[in-house]
């Protein structure tokens, strides 16, 4: 009978500590605590699956349908880059701010303030991540001199892993970010730790972009990007000395050496910055000039080339 009571005990607690562990990760990305689940067939069919990993939609319909415009699922609205309080579960703390613009900006629409006015407006994104499963090409991935970089079918699931817990032994993760994001290429990933505290918008009331900063994470977050855009990555001094690479010889410094990392000047998801004359025509990396104008923002937190300014000028 002892050995038994001692059994249950053990199960209690590793239950008990599964449980405050999965809930690290929000929602139901890797809530899965209980023994008879509900939550798989949220998205998964057993026998009649419509997409690989027996999904019953596409990945990118999948988030959309709690992360989209009407969805109800999550506060969070990554199509149009806003936090709305909608979801069943009221945070404590609170995660954000009804009505502001997520950190990350949004893949159609972007709440952001890019040009030091009063306060933000909606726009529709003239930059963005590819998100819903089209291919796109990763400038600057892949070793030196193989060219401007690689072409990747990319969706939610390359960077986010939808069943959380994606860190060594099943730890949570910043935004349940992949250490490695899929075919990236990476021989080694980077593991940003969860935080308890989740702030999904910006600091400033005004919506402004320029100054928000990661905090602990932004070092890492920088890093991270590199396992894609992985001749982007560059300490001090690679302003002046080539990288040996044909296309990405001189860079600025990305690292988080000397404080400055790409999250910096850039949003993840998308931005409604929009660009000049001399901005817009900026060739990209493999000296194409298409597409141009507004749509050569390059997920920036500013209008033109602010960012520039905003270190160079008024640091």
């Amino acid at each position: 009978m002892r050995k038994i009571l001692f059994t249950l005990m053990v199960t209690l607690l590793m239950a008990v500590a599964s449980s405050s562990l999965s809930r690290a990760d929000n929602g139901p990305h890797g809530n899965f605590s209980s023994l008879t689940t509900d939550s798989c067939s949220g998205c998964h069919r057993a026998h009649t699956g419509s997409e690989a990993k027996l999904l019953m939609t596409s990945t990118a319909s999948l988030c959309e349908s709690c992360h989209g415009p009407v969805g109800t699922g999550a506060d969070t609205d990554v199509w149009d880059g806003v936090y709305l309080t909608r979801d069943a579960t009221t945070e404590n703390p609170v995660e954000g701010v009804q009505n502001r613009g997520l950190k990350g900006g949004g893949f159609v629409n972007s709440v952001m303030n890019t040009s030091f006015a009063v306060s933000a407006v909606s726009a529709p994104s003239t930059s963005q991540h590819t998100f819903n499963g089209t291919p796109g090409l990763i400038w600057g991935n892949g070793p030196v001199g193989s060219g401007a970089g690689q072409s990747l079918v990319l969706d939610c699931a390359s960077c986010h892993n939808p069943h959380g817990n994606a860190g060594p032994t099943g730890t949570a993760t910043y935004r349940i970010l992949r250490p490695i994001p899929e075919g990236s290429g990476a021989a080694s990933g980077v593991v940003i730790a969860d935080l308890t505290a989740k702030t999904y918008t910006v600091d400033a009331t005004s919506g402004n972009y320029w100054g928000q900063n990661y905090g602990t994470t932004e070092t890492s977050l920088g890093l991270w990007c590199a396992t894609c855009h992985s001749r982007y990555l560059a300490g001090s001094g690679a302003e002046s000395n080539s990288s040996g690479d044909p296309i990405f010889t001189f860079r600025h410094r990305t690292d988080g050496s000397g404080g400055v990392s790409c999250m910096d000047c850039h949003v993840a998801h998308g931005s409604s910055a929009t660009m000049g004359p001399n901005s817009g025509s900026v060739a990209w990396p493999d000296d194409t000039t298409t597409p141009s104008g507004n749509n050569r923002s390059s997920l920036l937190r500013l209008d033109n080339r602010g960012i520039c300014v905003q270190c160079h000028q008024n640091p």
